[in-house]
């Protein structure tokens, strides 16, 4: 496909030049008014730049020349060809001899990029030659100044050097010819000719990717992605900067020529994909990828709640409903992924604060240097990088509603005491602030270890301890609450379905599931256990019915099938979680993050884990 628009026959060249070289080129305009639309900007460096920039966002130009200095500047900045105008052999023969007629001494000036053949000029003789080279404008000043008791009688160089050797006084031979310039006019049109088609032609391309709603992807034949629309990097946004679908795409899916595949999984959605090759003269060149992704629905937060028929937590409910009508702190004490969180916004519900906000922190998660800051806030001034006027700190951002610190047993001890205070007046002071902010916030406090415990190790203080377990509950772990695994696994495949766009049957999930669910000991939790549905959801679609996905479970998820005599007493895997996390980190590049999620534990469990094998390692 090519336009034969009129416009192509006359394209805009601007060039960006200076004094007498910008003279020669005004000189060639009426030549090629025909062919072109030639305008000149007389400004060199930064000046030069700023106001190209405003005529490529005018749309005013379809390719820029310039010389010296001022071509590789602008090259190195701009978004649109620039051709820069070259030093012929020729034009820097005559410039010597005609330097030569002048004085006995010359300097020659080049910016350091250009090439220039000095030592073919000296053997011409009949003229001392110095030859230097600047890279900025301060380098060519301090040249000449360093140069000036060296009895130079003329200099040698472009438009701009010319224009400095007059203001020292000195005589100046322009190094580019009319001819030159001739030249470099003829070649940018041609060149402007080439670059506007080629916009054009790519316009048109991206024109019709876009009447596809559906992502699509064009790839050449070593699998480099050329062209895609904007659905498609909305569905791949790594494609602007990777400009590869490897490890985006099954490997099988690329080297496959031709294919239609469905249940792919690319970020949280399904899609069904057409791969299609297109040939040129019976030559494959390129595949064009077109998916077709699941309507995405994604629930929102208030949807996610506690679910359960069990009685131990039905006594969990009573209790959390119970103690959130008090003012008082509560104490939230449960394994990783049983809920905490959750647990806390029942609490917050269920408490005189409910109208408020509910804020939520993870305590090992904030720098023991910026605890300060980040719970109190801190005052304008208060300190060198303080922002100016000051900053809210969490606490007050809470104020009338409830404030949840998770993993509240991560605390280091400094902190701890200040924690402490706070509870007990019941008000902030932001660091470097005069007055103290009153408090009227509910406080929820969660801990995956025992408190007692760490108390005795002398971890955690037990004044702050006491302040905090006035009212405890404990959130039973998956493996104490199996009469729970039918409903949760029902919930959990329901919203699985609803984001990934699956029709599943949550009832006959539950059904073909719970038994081999109920033998496990969910290291993880209800964590865990979401994680492993979200797999099996996004997995019916291969094997089109509960009894086939649990028929596949050992392959689907293996860490389900451990042996009883590879639990420790607590119910975590010991030589064997070792293993699936070694095996974790190794499948996802040593990512932790990703690692975890995929282990079902929080980054924090992660971390810990990692931790106790490495001292296991250090005792053998």
């Amino acid at each position: 496909m090519e336009f034969a628009n009129e416009e192509l026959d006359r394209v805009k060249v601007c060039f960006i030049g200076n004094s007498k070289v910008s003279r020669l080129v005004h000189s060639l305009i009426p030549e090629f008014e025909s062919l072109a639309n030639i305008t000149i900007i007389d400004n060199i460096f930064n000046d030069a730049v700023r106001a190209a920039r405003e005529r490529v966002e005018r749309n005013e130009v379809d390719i820029f020349a310039s010389a010296g200095a001022n071509a590789f500047y602008l090259q190195d900045t701009l978004p649109v060809p620039v051709l820069g105008l070259k030093v012929e052999q020729s034009d820097l023969i005559h410039a010597f001899l005609t330097a030569r007629r002048i004085a006995d001494k010359a300097l020659l000036l080049t910016y350091e990029r250009q090439v220039a053949n000095v030592e073919l000029l000296r053997l011409f003789g009949g003229m001392e030659l110095i030859h230097r080279t600047y890279s900025t404008a301060e380098q060519a000043h301090e040249i000449f100044h360093s140069l000036r008791a060296e009895g130079i009688g003329v200099v040698i160089g472009s438009s701009y050097v010319c224009d400095l050797a007059d203001q020292w006084g000195l005589e100046s031979v322009l190094v580019y010819s009319r001819e030159s310039c001739r030249n470099m006019l003829r070649k940018a049109i041609r060149r402007a000719g080439f670059y506007k088609r080629e916009r054009q032609q790519a316009a048109t391309e991206q024109f019709l990717l876009e009447q596809n709603p559906n992502p699509q992807v064009i790839t050449n034949r070593s699998g480099v992605v050329v062209a895609w629309n904007n659905a498609a990097q909305s569905l791949i946004p790594s494609l602007p900067k990777r400009r590869r679908l490897n490890g985006t795409l099954d490997p099988r899916v690329l080297e496959a020529e031709s294919l239609t595949a469905e249940g792919l999984l690319l970020g949280d959605r399904l899609c069904t994909l057409n791969k299609i090759p297109f040939e040129v003269d019976g030559e494959s060149i390129g595949s064009l990828y077109v998916f077709n992704p699941r309507p995405l629905a994604q629930p929102s937060d208030q949807e996610r709640r506690l679910v359960y028929q069990s009685s131990l937590m039905v006594e969990v409910q009573s209790q959390l409903h119970l103690y959130g009508s008090t003012p008082g702190t509560v104490l939230l004490r449960g394994e990783t992924g049983t809920g905490k969180e959750l647990a806390a916004r029942q609490i917050h519900i269920a408490s005189a604060n409910a109208s408020g906000p509910f804020v939520a922190i993870n305590c090992a998660a904030i720098p023991a240097e910026l605890f300060e800051s980040e719970l109190f806030g801190y005052a304008d001034g208060a300190f060198t990088s303080a922002k100016s006027g000051g900053r809210s700190g969490l606490l007050e951002s809470a104020n009338n509603g409830t404030f949840f610190l998770d993993e509240i047993n991560s605390m280091p001890l400094p902190q701890q005491a200040k924690l402490l205070r706070v509870l007990q007046e019941r008000e902030v002071r932001p660091v470097g602030a005069k007055r103290a902010i009153a408090l009227n916030i509910k406080f929820v406090v969660a801990c995956n270890a025992d408190l007692q415990a760490e108390v005795r190790a002398g971890r955690f203080r037990e004044d702050l301890y006491y302040r905090l377990s006035t009212f405890v509950v404990v959130l039973p772990p998956l493996r104490e609450r199996m009469e729970d695994m039918p409903v949760l696994i029902e919930y959990l495949v329901r919203r699985a379905s609803q984001r990934y766009a699956v029709d599943a049957d949550p009832a006959d999930m539950a059904r073909a599931l719970t038994p081999v669910f109920r033998r496990y000991s969910w290291p993880g939790n209800v964590r865990q256990l979401e994680n492993i549905i979200e797999r099996l959801v996004v997995s019916l679609r291969l094997y089109g019915s509960s009894d086939a996905l649990a028929d596949a479970l050992p392959r689907l998820a293996p860490e389900l099938f451990t042996s009883a005599n590879e639990i420790d007493e607590g119910g975590h895997l010991h030589q064997v979680e070792q293993e699936e996390i070694v095996k974790a980190l190794k499948q996802f590049g040593g990512n932790k993050s990703l690692a975890a999620e995929y282990l079902g534990i929080s980054q924090t469990t992660l971390w810990r884990r990692l931790k106790r094998i490495a001292n296991e390692a250090g005792h053998l």
